[in-house]
């Protein structure tokens, strides 16, 4: 596609040339106009279609034109097909040359000579004879001949002309009137690709205004079809000109198609509406037929705005081109994402070019990533990058299509971006990073990007075509740390006095730390390294753990390496560890004692992120100011304003990396919690957002020796209400109560046992409701065990007191299956086992491979850790040992049982879960040769636990 300009030549377009692929610029020679002989018999003609024939060899037609001095033409020829090809050339009527074959071609023939002016018509092969063509147009004035080319809408089909060349037809020629165009349109023109593929297929489209020039006009290519048969041409029109169209092919039986569109703000067809905010549902369009555009006005309230434009369908295969509104191009056609400014509104046509997936309908994301301002408001802004960003988590769907977070980095950063699905699926989130001129400096593939920063770039995560959802991991790894333009500094390292015997947190201040930065003591026997837990999202505030429990007392010299770096940053000292004995179980009536909600043991507030809470357990509810080891305390997370965790541990003390409860925001949820007690209290650490929480008693170990000892036993079902085992066939109903006979049963004495251990699991509730499970025959306290959603299946463990060698359920609202296993039960004969707390310490972790291999544990699997002769548990004599076990990331719903190791399992259950729950709970297991085991029962698990202190003899 060709146009003419004042200077008489401008190249609109490329041609097809060829059914092999080649895509090349075919225009008819251009060169010096020569003086030729004028012919004696010149034929007269009229402007159109002349047809004429060769008889010899080498012979010059003179035709004689009707055109007069002043006026512009095309004489166009057929480029291939029946007939000769031929060259034309136009001189004066004293043999001037007037111009040029290409101005010819091109409609931009002036003639300035004398008239009558000849077409002087020669065949390229001197040699041939036979037939040919030239078609005369007259462009300097509108010609009722040729047929107007109207203006369509997008809405349908309407303006469309079809031209048909063959049988002596090789060219036409169209008008557009002065006052049918706006100042920018597009052009469609659809060739229909001929059937006999022996000839080479090639045309031109030439514009010219009847003054001679013609529109500024580029022709959009689609990536990987050098042979468009639906190409898109965006042109740019002089208000109040007339325009002759000239469309050049072939003398063969070939069509063509031409529409043409208004793609200002005034286009007919578009469907308007604002852009939306980043990651909000998309606008759906319907894809129509293959090359068929469709169009969106986007609006937006400041030309200032940035916008990001993508079309997504399941092929991958809708392509967009972006107006401004001026009418000129925002963006050219691809099928990838733009990001436009400049304009208060965007015209945005789509197209599905012939040859690609057709897909009945696409999703049109248009989101405002950028003002004036700055990166838009639902945009993160991550503190520091000096490592990178992330991991973040989450799901995309049509619901929420995108997520974004505006980076502090600086010019020349680089960040390799990891983006991976998550739930089994193909396709992950699409990755960007805008610079503030909007371009995207990501490069790569799934899974792995390679992204180049600027000043401030724009992070954005994008739903993919192909799917509708997807659950994903994305991170932003520095490579060229540390990024956004920090330095590493190291100022304070707290504490600076710890106990040997323990597990010590320390925090290091400073600025651009990392995990990758570590701690490191020395000055004893042999250096000891930290483990880095933490890192603050602004990289000022390091948490690592340092195992000191066979470490000397003493002064310890502390240096942290970050990037190649060492730094000096104090003395740590290390005092001898306290003398703990065992402690003996003395049960108490379930009590209450701390509630956030309401200010009692503690302030009333909820507990904020990074916060914590102290509450004094000694000296109250029945247990001694003194001597106390250890409390046993049923604690509930409930309405917490965002996913977190909680971690109970001894007052005064390091907290580790150990933790007690998971929760999703809003979740009500309770754990069992065995934790030690140091100057007479424990605390309560909250991860993210704030909670409310509770702790009820259930009793204490003391080492007093007036407590009773425990008997752990092989896991086994007392109760099952929905077969009759242990109670009543029967749901237990609002404001009902079930007793259940323990003593005497299952290898628990029928006298003597003070307290029972039992794994308690609600299912199958009707609604919300929660479950205390209290001595028999005593009155029920507020203290609760359980806490569930209609339909959900939760267990939690219970230390309760045996009285008539009973204990009682209740239940406070709807209805709900009750399952109770038991564990083992305290006794006051003195066969039992002493209790020995330990620091809260992680054993295993199955995402990490610590304490047992690096692998999910699958349907049906079972992995076994070893626990004697580990983080302060002896090698020997250890009866039972207590655990917190969170399940986390399972692929399906599924129940894990603890059991001790080489011991066949049985029925009982620990933990339930559903598909991506993280949900912990309290396990008292026997151990067996050291070990104890974990079996997985359906998909696949990761799994983790926390050891909070051990049974021996």
């Amino acid at each position: 596609m060709t146009t003419a300009s004042a200077s008489g030549r401008r190249l609109l377009s490329t041609v097809l040339t060829g059914l092999l692929g080649v895509l090349a610029a075919l225009l008819l020679p251009v060169g010096t106009a020569q003086a030729a002989p004028v012919a004696e018999d010149c034929v007269g003609v009229t402007e159109g279609r002349y047809a004429g024939t060769f008889t010899a060899p080498g012979q010059t037609h003179c035709l004689e034109l009707p055109s007069p001095q002043g006026a512009r033409i095309a004489a166009l020829t057929s480029r291939g097909g029946a007939g000769l090809t031929v060259q034309v050339e136009v001189v004066d009527r004293n043999g001037t040359a007037q111009c040029t074959a290409g101005d010819l071609s091109q409609g931009v023939c002036g003639l300035t000579g004398t008239a009558p002016f000849r077409a002087l018509v020669r065949a390229d092969d001197t040699e041939a004879t036979g037939p040919y063509g030239v078609h005369l147009v007259r462009t300097d004035v509108l010609q009722k001949d040729c047929q107007t080319l109207p203006a369509g809408t997008f809405a349908d089909d309407s303006g469309t002309v079809r031209l048909e060349t063959g049988n002596g037809v090789f060219s036409h020629c169209l008008t557009i009137p002065a006052d049918a165009h706006s100042t920018s349109e597009l052009l469609r023109v659809r060739y229909g690709f001929p059937e006999d593929g022996e000839l080479i297929p090639r045309y031109v489209v030439s514009m010219i205004d009847t003054d001679g020039d013609g529109p500024s006009c580029y022709s959009h290519p689609t990536p990987n079809q050098p042979i468009r048969t639906d190409g898109l041409t965006s042109c740019s029109f002089s208000a109040g000109k007339a325009y002759t169209v000239l469309v050049h092919g072939q003398d063969a039986p070939r069509s063509h198609t031409l529409d043409r569109w208004d793609v200002t703000p005034t286009a007919r067809g578009c469907a308007v509406s604002p852009a939306t905010a980043v990651g909000a549902p998309a606008a759906t369009g319907t894809s129509g037929q293959s090359g068929t555009p469709r169009c969106h006005r986007i609006t937006t309230s400041a030309a200032t705005d940035r916008l990001r434009i993508d079309a997504r369908d399941a092929h991958n295969s809708t392509h967009t081109l972006v107006m401004g509104g001026d009418g000129g191009t925002a963006c050219y056609q691809k099928n990838l994402a733009c990001a436009p400014t400049g304009s208060t509104s965007y015209q945005v046509v789509t197209q599905v070019p012939d040859g690609w997936d057709l897909s009945d309908s696409y999703r049109l994301d248009a989101w405002k990533i950028a003002t004036a301002a700055g990166p838009a408001p639902e945009c993160v802004r991550p503190v520091s990058v000096a490592y990178g960003y992330g991991p973040l988590t989450g799901t995309l769907s049509e619901e929420r299509t995108g997520v974004c977070a505006a980076l502090p980095s600086v010019d020349d950063d680089r960040f390799r971006a990891d983006i991976t699905a998550t739930d089994g699926g193909t396709y992950a989130p699409v990755p960007s990073l805008y610079t503030k001129a909007g371009t995207d400096l990501c490069t790569g593939r799934s899974p792995s990007y390679d992204c180049q920063a600027s000043d401030q770039s724009l992070f954005v995560l994008a739903l993919p075509d192909r799917t509708d959802r997807t659950a994903y991991r994305a991170e932003l790894v520095c490579t060229t740390a540390p990024c956004g333009g920090e330095e590493v500094t190291v100022g304070t390292v707290t504490p600076t006095t710890v106990q040997s015997g323990t597990v010590a947190t320390l925090t290091v201040q400073g600025t651009a730390l990392g995990m990758s930065t570590t701690v490191q003591l020395t000055g004893g026997p042999a250096p000891l390294t930290a483990t880095t837990v933490s890192v603050s999202d602004d990289a000022r505030t390091l948490k690592a753990t340092v195992d000191l429990r066979t470490a000397p007392a003493g002064n310890w010299n502390i240096s942290v390496r970050a990037l190649s770096h060492q730094y000096a940053a104090g003395t740590l000292t290390v005092t001898p560890p306290p003398v703990s004995g065992l402690g003996t179980y003395r049960p108490v009536t379930p009590t209450r004692l701390m509630d956030t909600r309401s200010g009692l043991g503690v302030p009333k507030a909820k507990v904020g992120q990074g916060g914590t809470v102290t509450l004094q357990v000694a000296g109250t509810s029945g247990i001694p100011a003194s001597g106390v080891t250890a409390v046993v305390l049923n604690v509930t997370a409930t309405d917490p304003t965002t996913a977190s965790h909680v971690s109970v541990y001894p007052d005064g003390t390091p907290r580790s990396s150990a933790s007690n409860l998971n929760f999703t925001a809003g979740q009500t949820i309770p754990n069992l919690v065995v934790v030690p007690v140091v100057n007479g209290r424990v605390a309560f650490y909250n991860n993210a957002g704030s909670v409310d929480l509770i702790a009820d008693v259930a009793g204490y170990y003391t080492t007093d020796g007036s407590g009773s000892t425990y008997k752990p036993i092989t896991p086994t079902r007392l109760m099952d209400t929905r077969s009759g085992l242990g109670v009543p066939k029967a749901k237990v109903g609002q404001g009902g109560t079930v007793t259940l006979q323990v003593a005497g049963t299952s290898g628990i004495p029928a006298s003597g046992v003070t307290a029972v251990v039992l794994n308690v699991t609600a299912t199958d509730p009707t609604t919300g409701s929660h479950v205390s499970v209290f001595p028999d025959g005593t009155a029920r306290t507020s203290a609760s065990n359980l806490n569930f959603t209609a339909g959900q299946t939760i267990p939690n463990l219970v230390v309760v007191p045996v009285v008539n060698g009973k204990v009682s359920f209740y239940n406070n609202a709807g209805s709900v299956d009750l399952i109770a296993d038991v564990a083992g039960y305290y006794t006051t004969d003195g066969s039992g086992s002493s209790y020995k707390p330990v620091t809260p310490t992680r054993l295993m972790d199955t995402r990490s491979g610590q304490g047992v291999p690096k692998a999910k544990v699958g349907q049906g699997g079972t992995v076994t850790l070893q626990v004697a002769g580990t983080s302060g548990i002896p090698a020997s004599g250890v009866t039972a040992v207590v655990l917190n076990v969170t399940a986390t990331d399972p692929t399906t719903d599924s129940y894990v049982s603890v059991f001790p190791d080489g011991t066949t399992r049985t029925s009982a259950s620990n933990l339930n879960f559903t598909t991506g729950q993280t949900i912990p709970n309290l396990v008292i297991v026997p151990v067996v040769n050291g070990r104890v085991t974990f079996y997985n029962n359906a998909g696949a698990v990761d799994l983790i636990a926390d050891v909070a202190g051990y049974y021996t003899k």
